[in-house]
């Protein structure tokens, strides 16, 4: 009778029901109250060896993995060993992508929470459906829509909570963590066995895309990582349909190109296709890759010949650019990231219509902030977008060590 009764306390199926309840339960009740600060003070504390500080999380880490190496030593292959490689990889991917305002470092415990947390739901579950004899594709069909929909259920539901806001970029990392716990799970612990000898990606019949578990791998880290890219630079939930509509429009756009690249009519079509408008935007940046702002207007910037339309965009000082969140107000934790690129001047284009560059002590076109990185002041422009742009220019033609922040749109 004990017996039976420790097997229903800990099967597979109790075990997933009691994680995916912490699952739900942490952000409302332990981060809230308690953790959160914690976790983030377990992040930054460090000792000094040498000239460095070593974070105590990256030496508990490599500790761990070491003794994970030790342990499984018998047990690692080549096939292995390249899929934790992979792993590894995709972290680093998922931090490259996401929270770029927030200038977390990669192993900090709040950036790498989600993958962690549903990497281990994605075993959860893999155990749980392995009793129902379904086939991989179907465990990996389960494993990835469970996991939306537990995540989308979670970020609803902070929506009633005091102090708690509804992020879609959390849904992304979320599905990130699930992709990631699933190649750990077909590629490490099964050592990718369900591919057997059959490697293509492109099926001859779309439904094939699903029944096939490699081809399914692929697409659902595909969606993922556009979803993770898109969700992080649309994170304000005034842009939530553009941050659901765009990844899945491309995802669709790249699955037909994937799927049509096969016949040899489609190929030709699209390889055309593809080299004119290399060639089209290799011109025009040649052309005007000595210039600045070529032009801007609402929802279009033209940056040294290259078209960046709808998306934010920030010009650091030795004339790199990367396209970051779209946001209106800029947060403390916004400035002294900008503050790390050690600018003499900020300049920010606050849209069009003057919506944005808000949050900055005064509501002054100029200002000076104190920079506690290079112990100097930092002039701060806030222009409407166009009137800013020509500034840039103009300060980028006097040899002005500038930053340009642009809010692209109203």
């Amino acid at each position: 009778m004990k017996k039976n009764l420790s097997v229903k306390l800990f099967s597979p199926l109790s075990d997933l029901i009691l994680y995916s309840l912490l699952l739900i339960a942490t952000p409302f009740v332990m981060l809230q109250n308690y953790l959160q600060a914690s976790v983030g003070w377990l992040s930054k504390v460090s000792f000094h060896i040498w000239k460095f500080d070593m974070p105590y999380i990256l030496i508990i880490v490599i500790i761990f993995i070491f003794t994970l190496i030790v342990i499984l030593r018998h047990k690692l292959t080549g096939f292995r060993i390249f899929s934790w490689l992979f792993v590894v990889s995709l972290i680093i991917l998922g931090y490259n992508s996401t929270d770029f305002y927030l200038n977390l470092k990669f192993y900090d415990l709040q950036q790498n929470w989600h993958y962690i947390a549903y990497a281990i739901f994605s075993f959860m579950m893999y155990r749980f459906l392995k009793t129902r004899k379904l086939l991989s594709s179907q465990i990996i069909s389960y494993i990835f829509s469970t996991a939306f929909f537990l995540s989308a259920f979670d970020e609803v539901f902070q929506l009633f909570i005091s102090d708690r806001i509804f992020d879609i970029s959390d849904i992304a990392k979320d599905l990130w963590g699930t992709v990631i716990g699933i190649i750990i799970i077909y590629f490490v612990i099964e050592n990718g066995k369900i591919t057997g000898n059959e490697w293509n990606i492109r099926q001859n019949k779309i439904i094939n895309y699903i029944k096939q578990p490699f081809s399914l791998i692929f697409l659902i880290w595909i969606f993922a990582f556009i979803f993770i890219f898109f969700t992080s630079i649309l994170s304000d939930i005034k842009y939530l349909c553009f941050a659901v509509l765009i990844p899945v429009l491309i995802f669709l756009i790249f699955f037909f190109i994937l799927h049509l690249s096969q016949f040899r009519i489609y190929r030709i079509i699209i390889s055309s296709v593809i080299i004119i408008f290399i060639l089209i935007q290799g011109f025009f940046f040649i052309k005007y890759h000595k210039n600045d702002i070529i032009y801007n207007s609402y929802g279009l910037t033209v940056y040294k010949g290259i078209v960046i339309p709808f998306f934010d965009i920030m010009i650091f000082p030795d004339g790199n650019f990367k396209i970051v969140d779209k946001k209106r107000s800029f947060k403390e934790n916004d400035i002294l990231t900008v503050f790390d690129y050690e600018p003499d001047i900020l300049l920010i284009g606050r849209g069009t219509t003057g919506k944005g560059g808000e949050g900055f002590p005064e509501p002054t076109e100029v200002q000076f902030l104190f920079n506690c990185k290079t112990k100097k002041g930092v002039q701060v422009v806030i222009l409407m977008t166009p009137e800013a742009c020509k500034e840039f220019n103009k300060f980028k033609k006097d040899g002005e060590n500038v930053l340009f922040i642009i809010h692209n749109t109203g």
